[in-house]
């Protein structure tokens, strides 16, 4: 099953739903590239997900901070165990190489990831910014 971004996971914050729907092109093309064994596509992929999930973090916890939205802390330490669990597997990824057993592993720790956390943590974010505007 592929890792799609849907309007079920929209949180009402424009610039929030744009980088997760980024996110999830990015995380189909690196499944599909582990999956395919193109260690030339995989790389850059891990390290664009990297980079890309920090700034992003980064853009939902500033949003968090300027709003005083009272559930940061727990929605924040999502944030820093994602990435270390996404450290962890490009650290596989650079012992191993693209295999079957990564992509599977990868594919379904972040589908549900990104769904969980997007479908919970960030919806909530984003009515308590939608409530906040009225």
């Amino acid at each position: 099953m592929p890792i799609q971004w849907t309007p079920s996971l929209a949180v009402g914050v424009p610039e929030i739903d744009a980088q997760h729907q980024e996110l999830f092109r990015r995380a189909e093309r690196l499944i599909v590239a582990l999956r395919a064994g193109d260690r030339s596509e995989v790389g850059p992929l891990f390290r664009y997900l990297s980079e890309y999930v920090v700034a992003h973090f980064e853009a939902e916890e500033r949003l968090m901070r300027a709003r005083s939205y009272p559930e940061h802390g727990g929605h924040e330490a999502e944030h820093r165990k994602f990435r270390a669990d996404f450290q962890e597997l490009a650290a596989r990824f650079d012992e191993k190489g693209p295999t079957a057993l990564l992509a599977l592993t990868l594919h379904n720790w972040l589908s549900d990831w990104l769904r969980r956390h997007i479908g919970g943590a960030d919806r909530d974010l984003g009515r308590f910014v939608q409530r906040a505007a009225r």
